[in-house]
């Protein structure tokens, strides 16, 4: 019987991600950063790991959070910029691991 590796290191990453949360979203923020963050179809699954920071704005809050993004197969870093670049309401990705 093969055994699979559910848990192949390629196939994950770890980022740093800031992403604008409306006034009036449903839910809290982690939980409305993650279902934005799962949107795309280019992202397989995210999970929330940490809240960095939260920034309050005008109309919308600003949070920072490290993310563990999984995917079909290995993906690049650069690849991982232009997936997360269709996520609504990204701002910035400060760091891939």
């Amino acid at each position: 019987m093969a055994v699979s590796n559910t848990t192949d290191p390629e196939s994950t990453t770890i980022a740093v991600v800031t992403i604008r949360i409306p006034c009036g979203a449903d839910g809290d923020l982690v939980t409305d950063a993650e279902k934005r963050l799962s949107r795309p179809e280019t992202i397989d699954d995210v999970t929330i790991d940490e809240l960095d920071s939260i920034e309050p704005q005008l109309s919308a809050t600003l949070i920072t959070v490290e993310i563990t993004v999984r995917w079909a197969t290995a993906t690049g870093e650069e690849e991982v910029r232009d997936r997360l670049a269709g996520v609504s309401g990204l701002e910035s990705v400060r760091r891939i691991a």
